[in-house]
């Protein structure tokens, strides 16, 4: 009889420890075990918070003359482009003569036909993006805008 409560005891105490130890397993990589609270909610609070987005209006609209089928067309086009970093910004206003020159270059090769129809804009935003990257490459860091938004556009 002795030996079955010696039995029963020591795998009452394995099965404790086991269970015991699971518990602790889940508490210590959840982070509830942490010496913070605090910190733990802040830390999971930042990574659910969206990035900041900043905007770099192109400040004065590009007007550009570009070929229609019959007659020289007219464009009126005002965009803005969006990025998280904020130094960004800085580098699109120090070189904004570079970037408008691209831009206004890339606005000539249109086609009226072209710009009519939303997939024309958006190739057009796509271009506009890939070009302005380019510039931010060239003077920052790659990648650092990541769209591009037509703001106003006017054709005749």
């Amino acid at each position: 009889m002795k030996q079955k409560i010696i039995i029963g005891v020591v795998a009452f105490f394995g099965l404790a420890i086991i269970v015991g130890g699971s518990v602790f397993a889940a508490l210590y990589f959840t982070g509830a075990l942490n010496d913070d609270p605090d910190m733990a909610a802040a830390e999971s609070m930042e990574e659910m918070l969206p990035e900041n987005t900043y905007y770099y209006s192109m400040q004065p609209e590009f007007v550009v003359n570009f070929q229609g089928k019959s007659r020289t067309k007219f464009l009126m086009i005002e965009m803005t482009a969006a990025t998280h970093d904020e130094e960004v910004l800085v580098v699109l206003s120090d070189h904004d003569p570079e970037l408008r020159n691209v831009v206004l270059d890339l606005l000539s090769e249109q086609e009226a036909t072209q710009l009519a129809t939303a997939e024309g804009k958006q190739v057009l935003r796509e271009s506009a993006l890939s070009l302005i990257n380019e510039i931010v490459e060239r003077h920052y860091e790659p990648e650092k805008v990541h769209d591009i938004f037509i703001t106003r556009l006017v054709m005749q």
